[in-house]
């Protein structure tokens, strides 16, 4: 976790500092959470522990794995933790399940550790994201399955599975601390929409003939607006951006109108919309002509292949994926220049994203099975 700047590793200070801002905001319940004070779910049943991460795709797959767990096992009392709450990710995807405790989870520490096996005595740990917690490792005397998880600090007793995400993470981990490794995946290939209605180019009018989608970061924004201003492409089509990150912070500059801030009126040939809610990240990859990645992330890399345009890179990923890279704006208007004007080469590209995708797709699907098989061997 490198600096442990939540406070959720074994470092003292962090996590002492981590717990007195909890206290100083009122959040008393997160700061009981991290010093181990968790009740388990009341009922019967034998409790599995999904110990989520901190970022939006930890907790998206600590929910995944609630609900496939809860649909797997109805015996099974369920505690899925996590280190930042994200409530919209439970509002979109979390259903109400009987016997399951869902809330902030523990550090690290030792003697959190040990408070925390004894109220929860669980008969198996699924590890979401993060990094593996060394202590809960040593101490815990009960199967563990460690998900797209950065191996502990020091050497612990080998996970029961591994599933690493792709395979530059699978090469961080020791060969012996896993007992098997699931084929590389990543589950964010399960999370984005894989059909999409084209209902984006029909929304923005008839008078705009073409829709792109560019991504990156907001210091790649102004060279990007530069070479597409200066195209003349605004004169009959609009140019979709989205902000590589967690999080857009203030948005992009002289995109002229935010998609959260739309009415659904037409717009008008030229228009800069920028893509600062996720949930468009679909309609894009389904309407856009072309899509390039200047600095791909996980969900935009998997939604831009599902939608069958042609995806093209601004740096290489960890997955394997069929798309050219392309460095500077110029080159990638110029290789835009040639889709539009060969159908037949960007339905060809677009095809290849999309296969790309459904390959990626099948083998997570078949490590969540792999994976819920252990949990009914639990």
């Amino acid at each position: 976790m490198g600096l442990d700047v939540r406070g959720y590793g074994d470092r003292p200070f962090p996590v002492w500092r981590a717990t007195w801002r909890d206290y100083r905001r009122g959040d008393g319940s997160r700061a009981r959470a991290r010093r181990g004070f968790l009740t388990p779910p009341e009922d019967r049943g034998r409790l599995i522990w999904i110990k989520a991460g901190g970022s939006p795709e930890d907790v998206r797959l600590g929910i995944e794995f609630l609900g496939a767990v809860r649909d797997k096992r109805h015996d099974v009392r369920i505690v899925l933790t996590f280190e930042q709450d994200y409530p919209e990710l439970f509002e979109r995807h979390m259903q109400p399940f009987r016997k399951v405790g869902v809330g902030y989870g523990p550090c690290d520490r030792p003697r959190v550790v040990r408070r925390v096996l004894q109220r929860f005595q669980p008969h198996g740990i699924l590890l979401a994201g993060g990094q593996a917690p060394a202590n809960l490792l040593q101490a815990a005397e009960t199967p563990v399955i460690a998900v797209n998880t950065a191996p502990p600090v020091r050497t612990v007793p080998p996970v029961v599975r591994y599933w690493p995400v792709d395979t530059g993470a699978a090469a961080t981990w020791p060969e012996n601390a896993y007992a098997e490794a699931l084929v590389p995946a990543d589950p964010q290939a399960r999370f984005v929409e894989a059909q999409a209605d084209v209902v984006l180019r029909s929304l923005v009018g008839g008078e705009v003939e073409r829709l792109w989608w560019w991504h990156g970061t907001k210091d790649q924004w102004p060279a990007w607006r530069a070479a597409w201003e200066a195209s003349g492409w605004g004169r009959t089509d609009i140019l979709l951006a989205s902000q590589h990150g967690e999080t857009d912070d203030g948005g992009l500059a002289a995109a002229d109108l935010a998609v959260s801030q739309w009415d659904r009126s037409a717009l008008a040939p030229g228009t800069i919309l920028h893509l600062d809610d996720r949930r468009w990240f679909a309609a894009a990859a389904s309407a856009a002509h072309a899509v390039h990645l200047a600095t791909p992330d996980r969900q935009a890399l998997w939604q831009g292949l599902a939608g069958g345009a042609a995806v093209s890179l601004g740096e290489t990923t960890a997955a394997a994926v069929p798309c050219p890279l392309l460095g500077e704006p110029g080159a990638v208007l110029e290789a835009w220049q040639g889709l539009r004007d060969d159908p037949a080469a960007r339905r060809q590209q677009g095809d290849a994203a999309r296969r790309r995708f459904w390959d990626e797709r099948r083998q997570v699907d078949a490590n969540f099975d792999a994976v819920l098989q252990q949990v009914w061997d639990w």
